[in-house]
């Protein structure tokens, strides 16, 4: 199958203009280098403990045969401060990859779980690859060998992931694996397993078929405590949109998948870029890129109890990429995602803040800048007015990861 990343700069810079205004009800910190190495840093995903903790993880290159190893920061809700590097001395080798990045992630015990994804260089299969985990039980001072998530030989590759922590405090994991759900139909299969307790990932199950194999998936546990899993599907016709499916019994079992919405993007290829969900304690929503004919763009949509294929879908950007969100109690939702545009010959992207305020109006603001080369930021909620944002940045050859605080007024 072609794979496309469906980055054309030519299709990209068809305006930068857009209808929302500038935004001027945040404060923003200085965006800063987190990352100390002289290669590479890339794939940037923050994550949050029981405790209101946020973990920022990331991959970096530690020599120039581009070897990757795991590294993460924790920030202390109460001192506002990110503690010291701490690196995953057994990811070494693992890959790096900006839509299915490693993760870390802790459960209610304290006990951190890092999972990465190592090459398998003995399939025929290309780009084949396996999800691996390590555990640390003293705040990540020492970890254990690295663990293979999937131990049956049908399957051959498991990728694009996502980690999130769930009401009854063990860790949720979703993936995307080569098993097929269903023989007759392309695509990978959506898997789901939870940690127990110090013990790994156990009970795992498939909970979809036909999936699109190369899009960012996500997981996540709305305020009633639903644990939503969103992905981009394969329909008849190679009709690649979103889907959501739903455990309520803390991953003991999903309902059956459904589309968040109709695009109709018919394309034979992988976008590379996957959905985001985030709820501002009413309403359950998600933002998704589509190349359809019928719309090219970022769109947004709140998800109501019955979810509607047509009404409500907005536009936010036709020119941003990798859109990531996240919501406040006072009702706003807040997306970044990477905005291309042109100066003479050359190229660049801002990283842009995009509010939905609850009454439905919209604001932009850049936050990265101008005149430089940024993409895949995401973000997270460090208190109930206060965003973390991380992106890439480039500087000279190298890949840096940058974050800022965004206080809302």
């Amino acid at each position: 199958m072609k794979i496309l990343r469906f980055i054309v700069i030519s299709a990209l810079i068809i305006s930068c203009t857009q209808k929302a205004p500038i935004e001027k009800l945040v404060e923003i910190d200085t965006p800063t280098i987190v990352t100390e190495t002289t290669y590479n840093a890339m794939g940037p995903y923050f994550n949050s403990d029981s405790q209101g903790n946020i973990i920022l993880s990331w991959t970096e290159e530690i020599d120039t045969l581009k070897t990757n190893i795991l590294k993460f920061k924790i920030f202390n809700g109460v001192s506002k401060k990110f503690g010291k590097t701490i690196t995953v001395a057994s990811s070494i080798g693992m890959q790096s990859h900006q839509e299915s990045m490693a993760k870390v992630a802790k459960n209610a015990k304290g006990i951190l779980y890092a999972v990465f994804r190592i090459e398998n260089k003995n399939s025929k299969r290309r780009f084949a690859g396996n999800i691996y985990y390590s555990i640390s039980e003293d705040g990540g001072n020492s970890w254990s060998e690295k663990r293979k998530l999937v131990d049956d030989v049908e399957s051959v590759s498991q990728s694009f992931y996502d980690v999130a922590l769930l009401p009854d405090g063990e860790l949720g994991l979703c993936w995307l694996d080569s098993r097929k759900l269903e023989k007759d139909k392309d695509g990978s299969t959506l898997y789901f397993a939870k940690s127990n307790s110090n013990l790994g990932f156990v009970d795992e199950k498939p909970i979809a078929g036909s999936t699109c194999q190369c899009c960012r998936t996500d997981i996540y546990v709305s305020t009633n405590n639903n644990i939503n899993i969103a992905f981009r599907n394969i329909a008849e016709g190679s009709i690649r949109d979103m889907y959501r499916t739903v455990s309520q019994d803390n991953g003991k079992t999903f309902s059956n998948s459904e589309p968040m919405g109709k695009d109709n993007w018919k394309i034979d290829g992988c976008p590379h870029t996957g959905p985001s969900f985030a709820d501002n304690s009413k309403e359950l929503a998600v933002t998704w890129f589509t190349g359809a004919d019928s719309g090219i763009g970022i769109f947004f949509k709140k998800l109501t109890g019955e979810i509607s294929l047509y009404e409500n879908k907005m536009l936010i950007t036709p020119v941003g990429r990798h859109p990531q969100m996240e919501a406040l109690p006072n009702g706003n939702y807040y997306i970044v995602y990477e905005d291309y545009y042109k100066v003479g010959n050359q190229t660049y992207n801002n990283i842009v803040l995009h509010t939905i305020k609850y009454n439905g109006t919209q604001t932009r603001k850049v936050i990265s800048s101008y005149n430089t080369k940024n993409d895949h930021a995401v973000l997270k909620k460090s208190n109930n007015n206060e965003l973390l944002i991380a992106w890439v940045t480039y500087v000279g050859k190298n890949s840096k990861i940058v974050v800022t605080k965004i206080i809302i007024k």
